[in-house]
């Protein structure tokens, strides 16, 4: 399947990534009850989640000879008309290129020729399109689950298609439950009953412990685990676990090397399920120690495709059917992916915005702070100030600066200014504050015992007498240095008097 490239995927990316745990987790809520009535709630969702105006749920005759509407639903709830139990030939429909192609996105069949004959593109207004196939346990194609749009969708996307997927997995089931009023027995669990705990996840933790509980409810399967891969280091962690039997448990914080792991050899044979682990991979040594039987593995894979972690559980005595859970515990590991992308795309932001609240701090010539950190920073450390100790103020203007500009020029001016930054950086401790407050006008300051404070000062007086080289030619620098110690000033007060004082030894 080839998907369109899309300019805005990556800020769409992010807003999923935010929106996709919630929306899930009403997935959860959502897979218990009669059929029916599960399998309206999933058409919903499947509009919600694409965006589109109607879905369709069909299926397909062994051998693929016809297709059948199993039910369609408006994005309001309402049923589409006149199309519930309709026949057709596979060939002649919609639902036989979704089968063609396992996986069909149409963004605007005005693009596609073949696609605008079809008697359902004009019956139903298609201009947009989403389909999968759905298979059973063993491959076979028992039906699609599609839908559409009245206008052009210009932002259908490969995590599109991982909902779609995941959404199929969980109807399949139910394709062939009876519809009876009273509940089918199920062969998921009761997903509302952890429902309001999931929903309530703020962590990856938070979500994946109750989904640890429900997966041994689930797989009966004494433990259940969740790992999280660096293949960068080749080390496999147990982030989380739930254990039930004593003398087998698989303990959190357990590092591995991840290429000699269960998970790695599932993932790279396709083999999810494992109910004779001694048979079938009787060289692993880790397995051996934990007298592992039963396996079940999938991967906790990304909307980029990258496998961040895997979702399993384990037992050392055997179990039977463990593999007609797989769509319940792809499911979670969705749900776990989710909140991944959701802490991902949240801290993400945060270096951004810490990045940006640096840069705007800083100035970039001389590396010093900007006037806008010195009040608050001189606020804080006012408020700081123990017994004994003060707030030292050092206001710095640099002599005849201007004459530096107007004769050699601005380059010559911020070498100047830049020289002036990096030796006030020199001269100050760390946890000073050196800021420049604009022009040639700098700031440096300092909580410290009040017999430091003149001391302080001088040092900076002492630095700020130095001589650049500007084209060959020496250029002499001197700053006038004022200085004044919190004795019952507020922040603002402080750098006037230290800026008043400044001024006094400009003027000799």
């Amino acid at each position: 399947m080839t998907l369109p490239d899309h300019p805005r995927l990556d800020a769409l990316e992010v807003d999923r990534a935010r929106g996709s745990v919630p929306e899930l987790q009403q997935l959860a809520r959502t897979v218990a009850g009669e059929p029916r009535a599960v399998l309206r709630r999933l058409l919903l969702l499947v509009c919600e989640q694409l965006g589109m105006d109607a879905a369709v749920l069909c299926t397909v005759e062994p051998g693929g000879a016809q297709r059948t509407v199993r039910m369609a639903l408006q994005a309001d709830g309402t049923v589409v008309p006149d199309v519930e139990g309709r026949t057709a030939p596979l060939a002649q429909t919609w639902c036989g290129h979704v089968v063609e192609a396992d996986l069909l996105f149409v963004g605007d069949v005005q693009l596609r020729p073949e696609l605008q004959g079809l008697a359902a593109t004009a019956d139903h207004r298609i201009r947009s399109y989403a389909g999968v196939a759905l298979r059973d346990g063993d491959g076979r194609v028992v039906g699609t689950l599609a839908a559409h749009g009245h206008d052009r969708h210009q932002s259908l996307n490969a995590r599109d298609g991982e909902v779609l997927r995941g959404l199929g997995e969980v109807v399949v089931p139910l394709l062939g439950a009876p519809e009876r009023a009273e509940p089918a027995r199920r062969r998921t669990p009761d997903l509302s009953a952890i429902a309001d705990a999931v929903g309530g996840a703020r962590s990856v933790e938070d979500l994946s412990r109750p989904l640890l509980d429900a997966l041994h409810d689930l797989t009966g399967l004494a433990s259940s685990y969740l790992t999280v891969i660096d293949e960068g280091r080749d080390v496999q962690e147990i982030r989380y676990s739930h254990n039930t039997r004593e003398g087998f448990a698989l303990p959190e914080g357990l590092h591995v090397p991840w290429g000699d792991t269960l998970c790695k050899r599932a993932l790279d044979e396709g083999r999810p399920c494992t109910t004779d682990v001694p048979d079938v991979w009787g060289d692993s040594d880790a397995a051996a120690d934990l007298g592992i039987q039963v396996y079940v593995s999938v991967p906790v894979s990304l909307s980029d495709g990258r496998v961040w972690g895997t979702l399993c559980a384990a037992d050392s005595e055997q179990a039977q059917q463990v593999d007609t859970h797989l769509p319940t515990m792809r499911l979670f590991a969705r749900l776990i992916a989710a909140q991944v992308e959701q802490e991902q795309a949240v801290a993400t932001e945060r270096e951004r915005a810490e990045q940006a609240r640096a840069e705007a701090d800083t100035d970039p010539l001389t590396r010093c702070a900007t006037r806008r950190v010195v009040e608050p920073w001189l606020s804080e450390q006012l408020q700081a100030c123990r017994a004994g100790e003060v707030v030292l103020a050092v206001y710095v203007d640099v002599d005849s600066f201007k004459d530096v500009n107007d004769a050699l020029g601005h380059a010559a001016g911020d070498a100047v200014l830049a020289e002036v930054g990096r030796r006030m950086h020199g001269a100050a401790q760390p946890g000073d504050l050196v800021a420049r407050l604009g022009g040639d006008e700098f700031l440096a300051a300092a909580r410290l015992p009040r017999p430091m404070a003149e001391l302080v000062a001088e040092r900076y007086r002492d630095v700020l007498r130095f001589t650049v080289e500007w084209e060959g030619q020496p250029l002499p620098v001197s700053a006038s240095v004022g200085f004044a110690v919190s004795d019952g000033h507020d922040a603002a007060g402080l750098v006037a008097v230290a800026d008043a004082a400044m001024y006094g030894v400009k003027r000799g």
